[in-house]
């Protein structure tokens, strides 16, 4: 199920949005930092989980040659929006329904995948986890030498069992799920995508696959991967709609999203892990 609902911004603050954004970097135990482009890619790939999805493919909507979104006068200079005007801009919320709100002793399978959450850790510190498997390019996210967080966000580590439940092999990408809210009306809302952490990268394919993983049939593989998570306050100051979709300002209960599809939850699961965001 569906529902869409509209939000103004102030043109201004598009006009900061498309200027682009700084990498931010983490630092590894040698001292240096850990770059988006030196460790792995934290984005899934379109589709299900070890199965191409019906009607996969490219977004036509890329193509080549677009221009930077403000056309030029005859003097040569911009023609930007009036800042006065407020941008309008329709987004779709997702629902779910109750039987797929599971209890963290459950799994859940999508695509021939079983994903049971064996370990949940929420907190500040990072803990003897491995420096060089920690990523992260989120500018606002602030981390000590030790890769420790402070302030607005914490870490999510998530202990997953990834099983292969067909009669194929199957290749995996353990950053499939999500981190997700569910509200009282059981309107659902992305918490986090930003996967900044793997126990054990895999070492079969390229620089960008170091998520994936290989699954011959029946076999499982274990894994812990990391989000970072921003507290509710902040995410309030930054979406004033929050809460009014929500039903109240918080704390949240965090789920993991087994995903059937991004664009519909028919057929996904939300695994609630116990804790909450605040």
């Amino acid at each position: 199920m569906k529902k869409k609902y509209v939000k103004a911004i102030a043109a201004a603050l598009i006009i900061t949005m498309l200027s682009g954004c700084g990498n931010g970097a983490f630092p590894n135990s040698d001292g240096g930092v850990a770059s988006k482009d030196n460790i792995y890619s934290n984005e899934p790939e379109s589709g299900a989980v070890g199965q191409q999805a019906p009607g996969g493919g490219g977004d036509p909507s890329a193509e080549s040659g677009a221009g930077n979104g403000a056309s030029q006068a005859s003097g040569g200079k911009p023609e930007l929006p009036d800042t006065g005007s407020p941008v309008v801009y329709e987004t779709e919320e997702l629902y779910t329904q109750k039987e797929n709100i599971l209890s963290l002793a459950d799994s859940a399978a999508v695509w021939g995948i079983s994903y049971k959450i064996e370990k949940v850790e929420y907190t500040e510190s990072f803990g003897n986890r491995n420096l060089e498997h920690l990523q992260n390019y989120m500018e606002e996210v602030k981390a000590d030498g030790q890769g420790n967080l402070s302030g607005d966000f914490k870490y999510l580590f998530l202990t997953i069992t990834f099983t292969n439940t067909t009669d194929e092999f199957q290749e995996i990408n353990r950053n499939a799920g999500g981190i997700t809210l569910i509200g009282s009306s059981l309107n659902t809302l992305t918490w986090s995508n930003d996967v900044v952490y793997y126990d054990t990268c895999w070492e079969e394919g390229n620089s960008q696959q170091l998520h994936h993983w290989e699954l011959e049939p029946g076999e499982s593989v274990t894994s812990e991967v990391g989000w970072i998570i921003e507290d509710c306050k902040r995410a309030i100051g930054m979406d004033d709609t929050l809460a009014e979709r929500m039903g109240s300002e918080g704390p949240y209960e965090l789920y993991y999203h087994v995903k059937q599809f991004d664009s519909d939850n028919i057929g996904s699961y939300f695994i609630d892990l116990g804790v909450k965001v605040e």
